[in-house]
């Protein structure tokens, strides 16, 4: 005698489910969903404001892909200021990620060719008309495609290039070189405990 749903000790309904490939689960940093909240806990968050903490709402994510390249920036949003959050996959493995706090320091129209070394001026906070000089050297140029997403939709540019620099302190610039504009981002690296998610529920199909 058969068992209910078996033929020969095999079931009957399990062929689709056996054959059909498994999709892979979204890592929680990557790909997080527009309009949703993002905690950072960071010493720099501290030192601005004070706070233990301070809640952003993602309004744009930008994904750079290219060789050896899997990096999002993710744009995110309070009543003071835009803060940006960066996951790049760290190339050879197979979901482990680094994350950096990072700011627009400026955008600019594409002019002469970005040089080998670059020197930013900042405010010096215990020195009131005094500057802070950062020097940057270039480590990288990378080639990529840029996937813009934001509340209106979805946009992609073909032919995007990355420079990437670094100071002897572990500051990092990236500028962004896209069509005729650059944008320079500077940052830091943070951990994943700096960091928390409550990604945006999906609309869900209104019933008829």
């Amino acid at each position: 005698m058969a068992l209910f749903g078996r033929k020969d000790g095999r079931s009957l309904f399990g062929k689709k489910k056996d054959t059909e490939p498994k999709k892979p689960e979204r890592h929680e940093l990557v790909d997080i969903p527009i309009d949703s909240m993002i905690e950072l806990s960071d010493i720099i968050t501290y030192e601005e404001t004070g706070d233990i903490s301070r809640a952003f709402k993602l309004v744009t994510r930008k994904k750079y892909e290219g060789e050896s390249l899997r990096r999002y920036m993710y744009h995110i949003y309070d009543a003071e200021e835009e803060v940006v959050v960066g996951v790049d996959h760290i190339s050879g493995t197979k979901d482990e990620y680094e994350i950096s706090r990072w700011i627009v320091d400026g955008e600019d129209e594409h002019g002469d060719p970005l040089p080998d070394e670059m020197t930013l001026y900042y405010p010096d906070p215990d020195n009131e008309g005094e500057e802070i000089a950062i020097e940057y050297s270039r480590q990288d140029i990378v080639s990529a495609t840029l996937t813009v997403t934001n509340a209106e939709g979805e946009e992609t540019f073909n032919e995007v290039e990355l420079h990437e620099y670094a100071s002897e302190e572990d500051d990092f610039m990236s500028i962004e070189l896209c069509g005729d504009w650059l944008t320079f981002y500077t940052g830091v690296l943070i951990t994943r405990s700096d960091i928390e998610i409550y990604p945006a529920m999906a609309p869900q199909p209104k019933s008829k």
